[in-house]
């Protein structure tokens, strides 16, 4: 019976990551992996963690990469590949000032040189977008999402990361980016008008 409900869960498990990956390369042109390292984050170092490598290890971060990695091969999606050391939260997205520290227990991310303010992931998904239009050759709309190829039917960049809550981090479909952030999405359009 135990036995018959594990294998239950890793089923739906599996079906979900295929489904998941499958999804993100045929539906955007390039896909942005983090590099991270998981045996680094989930090494004991106390009680409190004891949940948060348990959610690691159940998040399979491994598997998702490496079949982004082969589907994106197949169906002929780039793929950029963010360093280990990159700092994506810790970078404004709006000034690209890098902050010294910024702890995992702060979740909202504000810049101390120019004022701007976002959820962490959220501004890490920015910094990532820019980082694959960097690598592409992409323009300085690289901060919108986009990089010059509008008349395209699928968004140019999405990071393949997602935020708790099920909102998807990233560009956003039919130009719904800035949605929850007013500030960002007149500064951005503030500065591709000109």
């Amino acid at each position: 019976m135990v036995r018959r409900v594990h294998t239950r869960i890793v089923n739906a498990r599996r079906d979900y990551l295929h489904t998941l990956t499958t999804r993100l390369v045929n539906e955007f042109d390039t896909v942005v992996v983090e590099d991270v390292n998981v045996a680094g984050m989930t090494r004991p170092s106390g009680v409190y963690k004891k949940g948060l490598n348990r959610a690691l290890n159940d998040a399979e971060l491994g598997e998702i990469r490496r079949q982004v990695t082969y589907k994106s091969d197949w169906a002929g999606t780039s793929r950029v590949v963010a360093d280990r050391w990159y700092p994506s939260s810790k970078t404004c997205s709006n000034c690209s000032v890098v902050k010294a520290k910024l702890p995992l227990k702060v979740r909202v991310f504000t810049c101390d040189a120019c004022g701007f303010s976002a959820d962490r992931d959220h501004n890490a998904a920015l910094n990532l977008a820019a980082l694959a239009a960097a690598a592409a050759g992409g323009a300085s709309s690289a901060s919108c999402g986009r990089d010059g190829k509008e008349a395209r039917r699928k968004p140019n960049v999405r990071p393949a990361t997602a935020r708790a809550g099920g909102i998807a981090a990233g560009t956003p479909h039919g130009g719904e980016r800035g949605r929850s952030n007013r500030v960002a999405q007149g500064e951005c359009i503030e500065q591709h008008s000109k």
